[in-house]
């Protein structure tokens, strides 16, 4: 059960607990994860705490990046503040929200993983337009998405593709900038700034297939 978890966070061998919210201790380092940027998929209430799935990349060997999706049990024992670090609740926690967190490493073999988070800091949102809109071409070795009316210039937009931008299949599922095909009608999200230029470029934060 996560509630003892939740409470104790976890423990060393006199019974103390051993924060992972403590980052001047580097000996419990091993027994923590850091989620950086991850974006809140779903928030579900629990009995006596709730459950927060987050969606954030990770770094593998030789530089590769995935995307990980882990559960995490909050309780009473959770800090949550926001960047500046006013006080927050877990009632200030919305799907779509981006956060880092502190959580403990030793989770359940469910699918996704669940573990017990001791922290939680809510980012900022990026300001952003949105837009439906048909895809042209797509740039794999420059990281471009052009998109809308064909032989429109004036009509179409070029968003620059980064490892922040999230790409979800029509089902919501992670894919990648490669998995997009020319015809394509997507839903964007993208920076609420755009070059001069014809067609315009901007930053994409978002792209759902749909």
């Amino acid at each position: 059960h996560f509630l003892a978890l939740l409470n104790s966070i976890i423990k060393n061998e006199s019974g103390e607990a051993m924060s992972c919210c403590d980052h001047n201790s580097s000996k419990n380092a091993d027994s923590c994860i850091r989620i950086k940027n991850g974006v809140i998929d779903e928030i579900r209430q629990g009995e006596q705490e709730s459950f927060v799935t987050v969606t954030y990349k990770t770094s593998g060997e030789f530089g590769l990046k995935f995307v990980t999706t882990v559960t995490l049990a909050a309780g009473e024992n959770t800090e949550v503040q926001d960047e500046s670090g006013k006080k927050k609740s877990l009632k200030d926690l919305k799907e779509g929200m981006r956060i880092d967190a502190i959580a403990s490493s030793e989770m359940t073999r469910s699918l996704p993983p669940q573990t017990a988070v001791c922290k939680i800091r809510i980012l900022k949102e990026k300001k952003y337009r949105t837009t439906e809109t048909r895809i042209l071409m797509v740039d794999v070795r420059n990281h471009i998405l052009y998109t809308g009316v064909p032989g429109q210039p004036s009509r179409q937009i070029k968003f620059t593709i980064s490892k922040e931008t999230r790409i979800l299949s029509r089902r919501g599922m992670q894919i990648h900038l490669w998995n997009l095909r020319r015809g394509q009608f997507v839903r964007v999200q993208y920076a609420d700034f755009q070059t001069s230029s014809i067609p315009p470029q901007t930053a994409a934060y978002r792209i759902q297939v749909l």
